[in-house]
């Protein structure tokens, strides 16, 4: 078989979907880890308060991250909107965001579609209120932080909608005032920048085809598309979306623990492995055009899937009957035990999050021969044609509640249609 294509060795007409995958990845892993919350004992307030931490404890961090290989300077309104559309708690299209700038302090944003909030509502009006009010607040203002401290993110109208179809679903002004105080980073944002997975580099490859944005160094473009980007910055972006959700997981690992205990902590995080890498695994493979489960759908979808932690180097080959992967870190400290996140259950030798990516393209699929050390993770993802597929997991049926899992994109790409 030919070697299977990295994310940087696609075309547009495949990167473009893969990378809006990619963007969704931070909606799925926080679906599938909140609820868990209150499977675990905990109630509302308790769930709400764990997921502020999470966006609190690594928005600034990613934010940051971002804004650096994207070429992203100063700390105006601009900046912060062009950190914002490419942030993954503000999915393109899922989040459809309008964007407004009246001058360098003063904005405004609303959102004609927030499928948060529809998949919010059928729940009720509590768990909106704790979503829009409770956890809205304070995390834009963390997010804003990374540009300007003293910028605040304020509603002009939110839901629970009155009347129940309110158009838009909500309305923001984004303001940078010299007066207010400055916004300090939480402890737990520090902790996270100091885990090996805030460090893992990123370089912008080379372009493999022509058009499109190389960076957003230049004015803002309030109606920005992710595929308006150039190749090589698709790329980029897509593995900074990656981190983006990595270091969400992380955050809420670190959270959870102090909520509840560090083997709780690390069991909740560890499921939703299982769950997200499942859903993930499918939306890939769909937005592959993948049409048969067997090796080399495995591997394709093995090589690219963003549920993989990064920061390592990904050698996918198949060899004969099954797809044997090896994972090789490139920052000292991935593989502890000890670190935050998927990559701590890595290194723990679980293998539920692997098993989970597998058997979203092929139920039938086992991985084996795990094996783990201070520089290398190898495994082996084995397909069993015929035999009888495994049952989805509760982790798995817990993301599929809501619209994230059957999501659809439109991959219409600005830069094709120009060329």
């Amino acid at each position: 078989m030919a070697a299977v294509p990295a994310l940087d060795q696609l075309s547009r007409a495949e990167l473009v979907p893969v990378a809006f995958d990619a963007m969704l990845s931070g909606m799925i892993v926080t679906r599938a880890m909140l609820p868990q919350v209150v499977m675990a004992g905990g109630d509302l307030d308790l769930m709400n308060e764990i997921a502020i931490e999470e966006w609190m404890g690594a928005s600034p961090v990613y934010t940051a991250r971002m804004k650096r290989l994207m070429g992203i300077e100063g700390d105006d309104v601009n900046t912060i909107i062009k950190a914002l559309q490419l942030d993954v708690g503000f999915v393109h299209q899922y989040m459809d965001v309008v964007y407004e700038v009246t001058d360098d302090h003063h904005a405004e944003f609303w959102l004609n579609h927030c499928g948060a909030l529809l998949d919010a509502e059928p729940h009720g009006e509590e768990r909106v209120f704790g979503m829009c009010h409770t956890i809205e607040d304070p995390t834009f203002d963390a997010t804003a932080l990374a540009t300007n401290p003293r910028a605040r993110i304020r509603p002009i109208h939110r839901p629970p909608r009155t009347p129940a179809d309110r158009h838009p679903h909500c309305h923001w002004t984004l303001i940078i005032d010299e007066a207010n105080d400055p916004v300090g980073p939480v402890p737990l944002t520090q902790l996270v920048a100091s885990l090996p997975l805030a460090s893992v580099p990123n370089e912008m490859p080379p372009d493999r085809e022509p058009g499109g944005m190389r960076d957003y160094r230049g004015p803002l473009n309030t109606g920005f598309h992710l595929a308006d980007l150039s190749s090589g910055a698709l790329v980029g972006a897509a593995r900074e979306f990656q981190v983006q959700s990595h270091l969400l997981v992380a955050a809420t690992e670190l959270s959870l623990a102090e909520h509840f205990d560090a083997n709780r902590a690390r069991a909740i995080v560890s499921d939703a492995w299982l769950g997200s890498g499942w859903i993930a695994a499918e939306r890939l493979a769909r937005a592959l055009h993948i049409q048969h489960a067997d090796t080399e759908a495995l591997a394709r979808v093995l090589m690219l899937t963003p549920m993989l932690p990064p920061g390592f180097e990904r050698t996918v080959a198949v060899q004969g009957d099954h797809v044997h992967v090896e994972l090789a870190p490139v920052v000292r400290g991935l593989l502890d035990a000890k670190h935050a996140g998927w990559c701590g259950v890595l290194a723990s030798g679980d293998a539920r999050g692997l098993e989970g990516i597998a058997r979203g393209v092929d139920a039938t699929a086992t991985v084996d021969a795990l094996t783990v050390d201070d520089d290398r993770v190898a495994f082996d993802v084995v397909p069993h044609p015929g035999a009888a597929p495994t049952a989805e997991p509760d982790p798995v049926a817990l993301c599929r509640i809501g619209m994230v899992s059957s999501w659809t994109f439109d991959v219409t790409d600005p830069v094709a249609s120009r060329s």
